[in-house]
């Protein structure tokens, strides 16, 4: 009775020490985090269609997902995620150039005919401060220009606002801020439109540039009569 117990007893030690064995022996990879941001910056990436500065986000999952791999291929036995990372590579790439792709054809196929498309980072002042010759010759031409709209109480049935560079430019009225990324829109009779937040949008009408403006005057160069609003 005893030489059973004993033996069932040394089974038992030899289960243990198999189940130690076991676990010592399991193959734990780490799964590369680059691999997870490049994944979640191409699905970022795909508002890339709706808003320009999405296109970013391609561009960055297209170098984490680059970097992860390569991290991935010098340590294999330690780090995982690599079918991840070939993911956010193609997803990455084909994001960022048909979204490009998508945006320029959008953007130069918008624009009324007759309408000259002119960026608004074009309308920057010379290192002199002064305004560009190259605007001071579009005084009076029909232009079109996609920026965002400067924050307004009314939401409604606008007639006039503030077209501005950027959606940062909040606050323009501070000290250092640049009065040539600002546009003073003014609606023809009868057109009105709704504030859109955050959004960009395509103003089209008559430019007009202020042929005797000096930075030191603090005042908007750039005017318009506008018609077209997108």
């Amino acid at each position: 009775m005893k030489r059973i117990f004993d033996d069932a007893l040394k089974g038992a030690y030899n289960d243990i020490d198999v189940a130690q064995n076991t676990e010592e022996t399991v193959d734990y990879k780490q799964v590369a985090t680059l691999s997870v941001g490049a994944l979640v910056a191409a699905v970022f990436g795909i508002l890339g269609f709706f808003w320009t500065p999405f296109i970013a986000a391609s561009l960055i999952g297209l170098t984490l997902g680059i970097l992860a791999y390569r991290k991935i291929l010098r340590a294999p036995d330690e780090i995982t995620g690599g079918k991840f990372a070939i993911i956010a590579i193609v997803a990455s790439a084909v994001l960022a150039v048909s979204s490009t792709c998508w945006r320029t054809y959008t953007y130069f196929n918008s624009a009324p005919p007759g309408y000259v498309i002119v960026p608004f980072d074009s309308m920057a002042l010379t290192k002199e401060g002064e305004i560009d010759p190259k605007i001071l010759e579009l005084d009076g031409r029909k232009v079109y220009i996609e920026g965002f709209m400067y924050p307004t109480k009314q939401h409604a049935g606008i007639e006039n606002f503030t077209l501005v560079r950027t959606v940062g430019h909040c606050q323009y009225c501070s000290p250092g801020q640049n009065p040539a990324d600002m546009i003073a829109v003014q609606m023809e009779r009868g057109h009105t439109v709704k504030y859109r937040a955050n959004k960009s949008v395509a103003v089209g009408g008559i430019l007009y540039v202020d042929p005797n403006w000096r930075s030191e005057q603090g005042a908007i160069p750039y005017s318009m009569k506008a018609n077209v609003f997108h």
